[in-house]
């Protein structure tokens, strides 16, 4: 196999095994010799596919991202309402990543907006939510962007995740939200 064929599987490897130890140490006490010694490869090997932390914490995040918004969007189909596809949205997106914290406090790094990657993953997942918005606010009589509506919603998950005593409070927050959100912009949709 040539060294360009490998290369995928390679980083894909050193991905799977970098979100252990991210969680695990946080960013800023994570090396690279903690990743190759997780992945099973050497130094050298490891700073061939990524030249440095960054990058794999970058290709980490990214990973993560796609998979948590590849999950919302396989389980919108299941809530067939609009108040439930906007709530299911917004706790699958929030709740898991709040009790990983809780359980790993370094894990925080992971969610801290602080990096960019993280921010492009918030920007990502409000676009998700305009989505969800546009059909219902479309219908509506409110003079507002999906996309202003969406990021005051994310705006204000971030601050919920700042103030929630616990995952139970969280979905509060954000249940009451979503309600609200909802019952404003389409009413008639509501359950």
């Amino acid at each position: 196999m040539n060294e360009q064929a490998t290369i995928k599987p390679r980083q894909n490897q050193i991905i799977d095994a970098a979100v252990g130890v991210f969680l695990r140490y946080g960013y800023a006490r994570t090396t690279m010799a903690d990743i190759a010694r997780a992945v099973g490869v050497t130094r050298p090997t490891l700073y061939a596919t990524f030249p440095d932390k960054e990058r794999v914490f970058m290709a980490v995040v990214e990973k993560m991202i796609d998979d948590k918004l590849a999950e919302i969007c396989d389980g919108l189909s299941r809530h067939p309402d609009f108040e439930g596809k906007l709530r299911y949205a917004c706790d699958a997106w929030t709740v898991g990543g709040y009790e990983l914290v809780q359980a790993h406090p370094d894990a925080a790094d992971m969610f801290d907006l602080g990096f960019k990657s993280v921010c492009a993953g918030y920007e990502r997942f409000t676009e998700l939510l305009a989505e969800i918005l546009d059909v219902p606010l479309k219908r509506s009589n409110f003079d507002l962007s999906s996309m202003d509506i969406a990021r005051t919603i994310v705006s204000a998950m971030v601050g919920f995740k700042k103030i929630a005593t616990s995952a139970i409070e969280l979905r509060g927050l954000i249940e009451t939200q979503t309600k609200l959100v909802a019952s404003a912009i389409a009413p008639n949709m509501c359950r």
